[in-house]
């Protein structure tokens, strides 16, 4: 196994180990309680879930372009995902209407870092605080990777959408155990599936071009 792979099993433990524990709280802690603040309490499990959720897909493709750029590899030689992607800084001015001398610095900048190594600036990576289906599969297109979350589309975009309308102080959302237990097993899949997705494109070296 690819040691990349390793360190996304690492943080795929430790985020399912807290999530684990919600279920574990909300079992032992609120029976007591009455029915309303057990509501409350699942509600905030939303935000918490989905806070997981944006963390380790950040968290893993910041580190997959760690690796890249270390490996110092030859921009002719990856695919042109992965180029256009490294480039996304250099082709934000062709946007709209230019002039001679904006074209004109279009064309420095890219002449200046076509004979450069493969470097992806990390920022580039972001979820925009609302990782939804839509979201995710942007970010699989920029690595050339396959979209291997696609039946969990609907699941997905539930649980950004109740993290929004929570978030914007909606309490009128009906959140219960079972729900946050089956978002807390999605999650667990959908990681799998991504780890899965990572240790072929990691070892098949997906990233270069065909030769």
């Amino acid at each position: 196994m690819h040691q990349l792979t390793e360190e996304i099993i690492a943080s795929k433990e430790w985020r399912i180990r807290e999530l684990e524990a919600l279920k574990k709280i909300g079992i032992i802690a609120l029976n007591e309680y009455p029915l309303r603040e057990q509501q409350q309490y699942y509600r905030m499990c939303i935000p918490y879930i989905y806070a997981h959720w944006e963390g380790f897909v950040v968290e893993s493709f910041k580190s997959l372009i760690t690796y890249l750029n270390n490996e110092r590899l030859d921009k002719k030689s990856v695919i042109n995902e992965l180029y256009t992607f490294s480039l996304q800084k250099v082709l934000k001015p062709l946007a709209g209407k230019q002039s001679f001398e904006q074209s004109y610095q279009f064309v420095e900048k890219f002449v200046k870092e076509f004979d450069k190594e493969l470097y992806i600036e990390p920022s580039l990576l972001t979820a925009n605080s609302n990782l939804n289906y839509k979201q995710m599969t942007i970010i699989f297109s920029k690595f050339g990777m396959n979209n291997c979350v696609e039946k969990y589309k609907s699941d997905i975009n539930q649980l950004v959408n109740q993290r929004n309308s929570i978030a914007h102080g909606e309490n009128g959302i009906i959140i219960e155990k079972n729900h946050v237990s089956n978002k807390i097993a999605m999650l667990q899949e959908i990681f799998d599936m991504i780890i899965l997705e990572f240790e072929n494109y990691l070892s098949q070296k997906l990233y270069l071009k065909s030769v």
